[in-house]
């Protein structure tokens, strides 16, 4: 299905399924659960994709469906916005913030290689991100903070 509604797109110099790839990759690397796992291939198939929240749980389960609808972008006018409304239903459930995160270090890895400029906005966000999404008592996203940290303080 990821395939399907993000065949048309791209991410930065490559085709979008890299970055889906990349998501799924890093959360199975880190050990994550079946249900994080097709959540990470289905991230962004609401906001990107047209796929609806009904669309997700008929065919994958309501898990699946809660986590993706929380990691999907709320509207804002900017980028700070958008994170403002979007950040609490991410919070709210520690599956969808280990999709977060394996998301987020993708992106991180990527600009790395490819574009500098965003890998600045990722660090001057980073603060803001941690204190708005980490929760001590989520210990399944332990791991990918670690990794997420480690990136950015590169």
């Amino acid at each position: 299905m990821a395939q399907r509604i993000h065949a048309n797109q791209h991410y930065d110099i490559y085709p979008y399924m890299k970055h889906i790839t990349d998501v799924v990759n890093i959360a199975s690397s880190l050990g994550y659960d079946e249900a994080i796992q097709v959540a990470c291939y289905l991230h962004d198939s609401i906001e990107d994709g047209g796929l609806s929240y009904n669309d997700i749980k008929k065919h994958f389960g309501k898990e699946v469906a809660e986590i993706v609808f929380a990691v999907t972008d709320e509207l804002g006018r900017n980028r700070h916005e958008k994170h403002v409304k979007t950040y609490p239903k991410i919070v709210a459930n520690e599956k969808a913030v280990c999709v977060k995160l394996c998301d987020r270090i993708a992106n991180v890895q990527n600009s790395m290689e490819y574009n500098v400029g965003t890998l600045d906005m990722y660090r001057k966000e980073h603060s803001d991100f941690v204190s708005s999404l980490y929760l001590g008592q989520h210990i399944e996203a332990g791991r990918a903070w670690k990794v997420l940290n480690d990136l950015i303080i590169l």
